[in-house]
Parts: structure tokens; C-alpha cells; sequence
């Protein structure tokens, strides 16, 4: 689905933004485009949530549907292929809040729920599309067979939703019939 590769590029240009908007601030005071490259920031991040949910609705509608291995596409595609990013960007915002609110002796530690905000939103709506998955899987599988649903949970707590996916991906592996 072309919804969750724009939806996971998007992700990782906000990493890079994030990383250049500040980079460009500080170290070019006089360039003019700054303030222009944080507003562009900042429009992105509103971009980017609407392709998450966007990504979201995409999934439901393929799981609804007849493109089912689209869906476990995207889902393995936005599961797996995100680690690196939420790594990244935990390390980076760590790295980055702990020198912004330390050089500014603590008065920027009440803009830290922003950076905080924007990651939990990427995390639900990543959730959002494993939960599409495990309900189209659910609907799928024999009762004998059926997944738990402590799997719609698992789909929204990070590091457990890794753990989640991969079981459940051997599942659909171990039950769904190869498509030429």
C-alpha cells in the first residue's frame, strides 16, 4: 500500500528535519530561511499525522476487502521497517532535550510534552494499523487458530507491538495459503 511507504518515508524526513531545523538555527543565525524551514517543520508534522491516518483508513479498507496481502504488507512494512526510526529518534530526543533543557537551566522543560506527543501519536497510528491486521487475521482464522485478542493491545504498546507482529506474522504464514 502507498499509503504506509509515504506514511514511513514521512516518518523518517521528520527525523531529518528534526535534526536539520535546529542544526540550521543555530548554526546560521543570519540565514533568513530559518524561520522559514521551521515553518515548513511545522506544516510537515501536520502532513505528516494526517498520511498516518490516512495509512490508517488505508488499511481498513484493504482489510475489509479483497487486498489482504496488501494489508500484511503495509503492516509488516510500517512494524518492522519503523524500528529503526523510533530508535533513532528516541536516542536523538534524548541526546537533544536533555542539552536544550539543561543549557536553558530548566525553563524549556515544560515544551518536553511536544516532542513526546508527536512520537505517541506515530506510535497509535502504527497501532492502529497493526489492531486493522489483527482483527482481519481474527476474522480469517479458524476459532481453533484465532489469535488472542491481548494482540490488539500488544499492537499499541511499543516494543511489545515488534513482538506481536512477528508472532503473528508466522501465524498468517503458517495458515494463509502462498498467492502466486
Amino acid at each position: 500500500m502507498k499509503s504506509a511507504k509515504l506514511f514511513l518515508g514521512g516518518m523518517y524526513l521528520h527525523l531529518a528535519l528534526s535534526v536539520a531545523v535546529p542544526a540550521a538555527m543555530i548554526l546560521l543565525p543570519h540565514w533568513n530561511g530559518g524561520q522559514g524551514l521551521f515553518f515548513f517543520y511545522l506544516v510537515f508534522i501536520g502532513v505528516l499525522f494526517v498520511l498516518g491516518w490516512v495509512a490508517v483508513a488505508m488499511a481498513a479498507r484493504a482489510g475489509s476487502g479483497q487486498d489482504v496481502q496488501g494489508l500484511w504488507s503495509a503492516w509488516r512494512l510500517l512494524k518492522l521497517w519503523s524500528i529503526p526510526f523510533f530508535v533513532l529518534n528516541f536516542l536523538y530526543s534524548v541526546l537533544a532535550w536533555f542539552i536544550i533543557v539543561a543549557a536553558s537551566r530548566g525553563i524549556f522543560f515544560m515544551l518536553l510534552p511536544i516532542p513526546i506527543a508527536i512520537t505517541c501519536t506515530l506510535i497509535l497510528q502504527t497501532g492502529c494499523v497493526g489492531c486493522v491486521a489483527v482483527k482481519t487475521l481474527r476474522a480469517r482464522s479458524a476459532p481453533e487458530t484465532r489469535p488472542d485478542r491481548v494482540h490488539y493491545l500488544l499492537q499499541l504498546l511499543p516494543v511489545a507491538d515488534v513482538f506481536s507482529t512477528l508472532v503473528l506474522l508466522r501465524h498468517t504464514k503458517e495458515t494463509e495459503p502462498s498467492s502466486p
